[in-house]
């Protein structure tokens, strides 16, 4: 197999491992595509990754490949997993000399059959590449929107976390207002109200109910509580190494602050349906695509060109 391999900050590259053994327990999946992370990735990519204090390399990034199932184990059940099946994978597993994290960025592998998510046949491969992020976006919104309710919500950030919060949160009821720097990506989402920023005061102050920050940068903790009524909702849905802001605007406002973590079983569900109902203006958030073959490439693109909202690399 083959790999797309971090040796150390900043130094990628492309290297054949050994494809893990079969067990009977097991399944083998070739991959058609993968994507970048760029929240993660580029925080792996120059050894500073939050959570992970012990970060070492070399190490395979990723966790988003989607493929095909050529090879199951005699123990794994067809009600389950067989051959044929297009799955998403959230990273694999485990390679012999390298750390064990993410580990998506392969040409094929072999996991634990249970680890695989199969793919409905509405979802296209492309908007398939959305499932681990809409379904972090899906973690951070679910609860925001009560029956009956019809919320202001101000989305910071239109990466991908924050184009499909947007999206799910409309699909809630609620009165969704998107913002970011870059003119492009205000242009792709889904809302009531679209906010190019060129200053600050480009966002109304004391406006709404709740704001979802999915920039990943910290200074904009202090434009959400800005933004916010008395008594607002900041949720966060972006990762940060600390997170810091002004304490006196928030202590006048009284504003409630919390943290969306990791998806779960239910967000995956609800993704996959979600995708499977929008596929056709999904796939157009998958802005670019390059092979995997040519990584300094393809991680150039996705995490410095502006215009690159999620890239698509073929293996």
């Amino acid at each position: 197999m083959e790999a797309i391999v971090i040796h150390a900050p900043q130094e990628i590259g492309w290297q054949a491992i050994p494809l893990p053994p079969m067990t009977p327990t097991s399944a083998r999946v070739v991959t058609k595509l993968t994507s970048i992370s760029a929240g993660t990735e580029r925080m792996t990519l120059e050894g500073r990754l939050p959570g992970l204090p012990q970060l070492r390399y070399p190490l395979i990034p990723g966790y988003e490949n989607v493929g095909e199932v050529v090879e199951v184990g005699a123990d794994v059940d067809p009600a389950q997993l067989q051959v044929g099946d297009r799955v998403f994978l959230p990273g694999t597993v485990r390679y012999e000399g390298f750390f064990s994290v993410f580990g998506g960025q392969v040409s094929e592998s072999v996991s634990d059959a249970t680890r695989p998510i199969k793919l409905p046949a509405g979802v296209s491969d492309e908007t398939a590449l959305l499932l681990a992020l809409g379904a972090t976006a899906r973690h951070g919104v679910r609860d925001l929107v009560a029956a009956g309710s019809r919320p202001s919500v101000l989305i910071l950030g239109q990466g991908i976390v924050g184009q499909m919060a947007a999206r799910m949160l409309t699909s809630m009821g609620a009165e969704v207002a998107i913002a970011d720097t870059i003119p492009f990506r205000v242009g792709l989402g889904e809302a009531d109200r679209f906010i190019v920023v060129n200053q600050e005061s480009d966002i109304p102050s004391d406006t709404y109910d709740i704001v979802v920050e999915a920039t990943g940068q910290v200074a904009c903790f202090d434009t959400a509580a800005r933004a916010l009524k008395k008594r607002g909702h900041i949720r966060s849905l972006g990762f940060y190494e600390a997170i810091r802001f002004a304490f006196g605007p928030a202590f006048i406002k009284e504003i409630k602050l919390d943290i969306a973590g990791e998806w779960d079983a239910e967000d995956i569900a609800f993704t996959l349906q979600f995708l499977a109902d929008h596929d056709a203006t999904l796939r157009q958030l998958v802005t670019h695509q390059l092979p995997a073959r040519d990584p300094q490439r393809a991680y150039d693109v996705a995490l410095r060109d502006p215009e690159c909202l999620k890239i698509a690399l073929t293996w």
